[in-house]
């Protein structure tokens, strides 16, 4: 996708802030190898790629990572593009990688959380249903976007 195709796409509330999530979004998949229309689905959803957005639950920037995370992946400022966008591809990378590439299983990982998965009983993507509505719902959305941003790679 090109600049200028994901720069209709962006939210007003990124402002001037659309060069750099798309440099971020490009660097960072890069150098971690992860499809940047992924990631670039999962912002959509996430943050409508508002980078100081902050949910309901205390998720924040771009790719909404809640505290925890953020100290995890030494995220000092979860609003700066550049720390967010590395953090929450690092963190999908690692869900990606711990189903072995499965995108739906990675998907529910970064939404729900692996321990509801492991709790729920979560052993495929047919199990989807056993998560909480919110992933139930996010799911088909990502892919939605993911479907999306590929076809205009």
């Amino acid at each position: 996708m090109s600049f200028n195709e994901l720069s209709k796409d962006i939210s007003q509330e990124s402002g001037n802030d659309v060069e750099k999530i798309y440099e971020a979004v490009d660097k960072y998949c890069s150098k971690y190898g992860v499809d940047r229309a992924l990631v670039l689905s999962i912002i959509k959803q996430e943050s409508n790629f508002n980078p100081n957005a902050v949910s309901y639950a205390g998720a924040k920037g771009l790719m909404q990572l809640m505290d925890f995370n953020s100290e995890a992946y030494g995220v000092t400022n979860p609003f700066d593009i550049n720390q967010n966008v590395e953090a929450g591809v690092r963190h999908i990378k690692e869900y990606l990688d711990m189903f072995g590439g499965n995108l739906e299983m990675a998907l529910m990982a970064y939404n729900g959380g692996p321990g509801t998965m492991e709790r729920r009983g979560v052993k495929s993507p047919s199990d989807l249903y056993k998560m909480p509505q919110e992933t139930q719902n996010y799911v088909p959305k990502i892919l939605d976007n993911y479907r999306h941003y590929s076809s205009n790679e």
